[in-house]
């Protein structure tokens, strides 16, 4: 394969290389970014490859205004790339990536596209029984006989000109992709799990998850249960102003107030600056820049007549024979996947186990019905889950080796 050494930087670059990739059925894709600093990620790099050749992106030259500016706060994506952004979104070009929900948010906050459809290697990879978060260097060991340099996790790939080191190792995360793409898809088609994988990987096509949700932000952190109905109205708020305040300064949570100063702030409710500035963890600057805008957050709360404390619910306690009977079904769930070459959380997670020991479900419909197995999961092991807890499958130990047995 032929790599392309020179970062692409202009807008002719870009429509010659869209011209490319507008003949192509499949490519592969991958961003480079730095987040230690900011509260969205900044990429610095979008390699893009086909079967053939693979590209580098220079994304710092197709951002909007002199500082910077990201989508996601309000600027313009560079008109330089809507060429790519017409591939990205062209419904005939399957884009691939590992690991894709990183680089998908990198995508939307810095240029406002997702690439769609898309298909996620690692998740075409739990499908495929290579487990489950296997990494791209070893999936592409065990996939096809590749070995690729890793150890740049925490390089800066701001520095240009970038050396020839990088350059080499960001090709290489690309290089293969598409090759391991068509290896992956056709063992999906074996399996019969194309559509499942590509309906896992379109999770993270939802552009909703990447913007502001204060609200729930806020749910997580009052289900510990140690807060009340106003501390739970001033949580809200306060989370509000917090997530409008870090997308506005583009600086990490944690810089501007964690989570437990949150939870405090919320519980006191404090009603002036003296008191507001003897809370530890809130940024000092920060207090001097949004001590009122804090109060004020604060005073609308107490302005709320009616607010429902959420509680989250409690996990149920199963009683000594279900624990036994559920460490069975676990080991038996665990069999079934390597028997089908699937991740186990394909089939059933922890969570899901004591439920559909009680569901005393009849059919494999009921457990879809009851939300307690997707539809690919439980065409795939339901009956044979419900057989086992029928008393109708066994476990057996032949040795060192766990077998399943009908009775």
């Amino acid at each position: 394969m032929h790599s392309h050494a020179e970062l692409i930087t202009t807008p002719e670059q870009i429509e010659k290389l869209a011209a490319v990739l507008r003949t192509k059925k499949i490519i592969a894709f991958d961003t480079e970014f730095i987040r230690e600093t900011t509260f969205f990620p900044v990429v610095e790099i979008i390699q893009i490859a086909t079967d053939e050749e693979s590209w580098l992106i220079d994304a710092r030259a197709f951002v909007q205004g002199s500082k910077r500016d990201l989508f996601a706060r309000g600027g313009e994506p560079h008109p330089g790339l809507k060429p790519l952004v017409d591939v990205f979104n062209d419904p005939g070009i399957l884009k691939i990536a590992h690991a894709i929900q990183g680089d998908q948010e990198c995508l939307h906050t810095s240029f406002g596209f997702v690439a769609r459809p898309s298909l996620d290697t690692a998740v075409a990879a739990s499908l495929c029984g290579y487990g489950d978060g296997i990494g791209l260097g070893n999936l592409l060991k065990a996939g096809l006989g590749v070995s690729i340099k890793k150890g740049h996790a925490r390089t800066n790939w701001s520095v240009r000109p970038l050396p020839p080191q990088l350059l080499e190792y960001a090709h290489a995360d690309v290089t293969h992709l598409v090759m391991l793409a068509n290896q992956l898809l056709a063992q999906l088609d074996e399996l019969g799990r194309r559509e499942w994988a590509l309906e896992l990987s379109s999770k993270w096509e939802a552009e909703i998850l990447y913007k502001t949700d204060a609200e729930g932000l806020a749910l997580k952190l009052a289900k510990s249960g140690k807060i009340d109905k106003k501390g739970y109205a001033a949580l809200v708020e306060l989370t509000k102003w917090r997530e409008e305040r870090v997308r506005q300064l583009n600086l990490p949570r944690r810089w501007l107030a964690d989570d437990n100063v949150l939870v405090d702030l919320a519980q006191v409710r404090p009603k002036d600056i003296n008191h507001l500035g003897t809370f530890r963890g809130l940024n000092k600057g920060e207090l001097k820049n949004s001590g009122e805008a804090i109060l004020a957050a604060i005073r609308r709360a107490s302005e709320v007549e009616t607010v429902a404390v959420p509680r989250g619910p409690r996990p149920d306690i199963p009683t000594e024979a279900e624990s036994q009977v559920l460490s069975l079904l676990q080991c038996y769930v665990g069999m079934l996947a390597d028997e089908h070459q699937i991740a186990s959380k394909h089939l059933l997670v922890s969570a899901q186990l004591l439920p559909v020991l009680r569901s005393n479900a009849k059919q494999i419909a009921d457990l879809v019905q009851l939300g307690l197995m997707t539809e690919g999961a439980a065409q795939l092991a339901g009956a044979e889950i419900l057989a086992f807890l029928n008393g109708k499958r066994a476990l057996s130990v032949d040795g060192t080796r766990v077998r399943i047995v009908q009775v």
